[in-house]
């Protein structure tokens, strides 16, 4: 799902020092006394990594299922807004080959015994922004080109992300080293962007003009007069309403049943309205309460002969426009979130990481993912604290989740199911994450933090609003850069 991102914000606060007590492992807490150890304790056997028991069963097919839901959200914010809804299944499939491959050979390739690399709603923003500008470019083109270009766009974002972790697999990445080139306030304001486009999505989902910012460059047309339509009523606030009980409700417990309990019961709840109102699954659908059935094609029939590289308008591809998205994609999706959650999930999955390895094992993940015609994924590291919570604690578990997952791809009726999911769902899930990187970055810094930084990340922010996120985020670089310059300048005079 967002699964489940669900706490899904991939990257936690950068105004946080450190992970916040939710996110850690029960094997890395500490116990409030010793405990008096026994006259003559036998040493107790540490689990097999490949070890399957009831927790590697239900984290498996937790986790596995979420990812299923994350491919429908694709299909339902990226195809959908440019009418592609006969192409669900394939949206699906594109986002479940990512999140298998890549999820199977990190499994393998990383020191962790247990790491989630979960499918991006990071990437989902700039995907969706990419079809519309290739939807627009391509008006004359059939559907098939158009599908083609924007599934090959979005697996070029996974195969640059593997160039990219390939590279800085040579560099030591430590936390310091990350805060001198991304200082906190600079972090700060770049997801607090990303969580603004992921709350768009939650309009997208519902088929309904996402907000645009008065200093936005673009134009967003009169997309507050929704809020007055019948639409705000039916969907707009129930949506909002859900996802801030979501956000709320994380404040207050880790509790790994949070996201499940969450998600049957706002599915239980949609479909006890429509049976007591008499409403059919086709009407429901119709007025956008629920997922567009679909009832799947083969890995062949569907994503492969959707995504063939004859068919593609590479030209659309490589032009500024969709160049500066894919770009941006790359560099704050995939490689960002990567390089921050990897100095943070130590403590979470109990291991010290080696970041050069773990890079290579997500260039590795990424190239077979992106060379499959998969989307984006990577590590997640609020995706592995609920999967470790869930009592997936082995490989095993990863593997399971991946052929949980690969079973909708290998048997496409299974997507038959997907029409039963209410739209809600998953555009309650994008409020909440967009609420929480919006609070988390923009108001724990107002309200507890240096004014300075503050101003620092609004500005950021503002930038990237304006400007995009490429452009944005490189201004911000060079002006933090100058300004620890200046003040290392300044602090060697007074030492002087």
């Amino acid at each position: 799902m967002v699964s489940t991102r669900r706490n899904r914000s991939r990257s936690p606060s950068p105004a946080r020092n450190s992970p916040p007590a939710t996110r850690k492992s029960p094997a890395t807490k500490s116990p409030a006394r010793k405990a008096p150890a026994p006259k003559k304790a036998a040493p107790k056997k540490a689990k097999s990594a490949s070890a399957i028991d009831a927790g590697t069963i239900v984290a498996g097919c937790y986790t596995g299922l979420a990812a299923v839901l994350d491919g429908a959200a694709f299909s339902a914010t990226v195809l959908l807004p440019i009418g592609m809804q006969s192409y669900f299944d394939v949206g699906i499939q594109h986002a479940l080959v990512g999140y298998v491959l890549m999820q199977v050979v990190v499994t393998y390739l990383s020191g962790a015994r247990a790491m989630v690399t979960g499918v991006s709603y990071e990437v989902l923003a700039p995907a969706a922004l990419l079809a519309k500008a290739t939807k627009a470019y391509l008006a004359d083109e059939g559907e098939a080109a158009v599908l083609a270009t924007v599934l090959a766009g979005s697996a070029l974002v996974s195969v640059a992300a593997a160039a990219l972790f390939y590279l800085l697999s040579a560099f030591k990445i430590s936390g310091e080293a990350i805060a001198a080139l991304l200082p906190p306030p600079l972090q700060a304001g770049l997801f607090a962007v990303i969580g603004w486009g992921i709350y768009g999505l939650a309009f997208e989902m519902l088929q309904l003009p996402p907000p645009v910012l008065p200093i936005a460059a673009e134009d967003g047309g009169d997309w507050l007069a929704t809020l007055a339509s019948p639409a705000a009523y039916t969907l707009w606030a129930p949506t909002h309403l859900l996802g801030i009980a979501l956000w709320l409700a994380s404040k207050l417990t880790s509790h790994p049943a949070l996201f499940p309990g969450f998600v049957v019961a706002t599915v239980a709840l949609t479909h006890a309205v429509r049976l007591a109102t008499g409403t059919s699954l086709a009407e429901s659908a119709e007025a956008g309460w629920l997922m567009k059935e679909t009832e799947g094609r083969s890995l062949y029939d569907g994503l492969w002969t959707a995504a063939s590289p004859s068919a593609v308008r590479w030209d659309a591809l490589f032009r500024p426009e969709a160049l500066n998205i894919i770009g941006g994609a790359v560099l704050f999706g995939p490689v960002v979130n990567t390089a921050l959650n990897l100095v943070l999930a130590g403590p979470v999955v109990g291991t010290k990481l080696e970041p050069p390895r773990e890079l290579r094992a997500h260039a590795a993940g990424s190239l077979a993912a992106g060379a499959a015609g998969g989307f984006s994924a990577y590590l997640a590291v609020s995706n592995t604290a609920i999967h470790l919570k869930c009592g997936g604690t082995s490989r095993a578990s990863c593997y399971a989740a991946a052929a949980v997952a690969a079973l909708f791809v290998a048997l496409p009726q299974l997507f038959a199911v997907v029409g039963y999911v209410p739209t809600l769902v998953v555009a309650a899930i994008c409020v909440y994450i967009g609420i929480d990187f919006l609070y988390d970055n923009l108001v724990v810094a107002a309200i507890g933090g240096s004014r300075a930084a503050a101003a620092a990340s609004y500005a950021v922010a503002a930038a990237c609003v304006r400007l995009g996120m490429p452009a944005g985020a490189a201004l911000g670089v060079a002006a933090f850069q100058a300004h620890a310059a200046w003040a290392k300048k300044k602090s060697k005079k007074k030492k002087a």
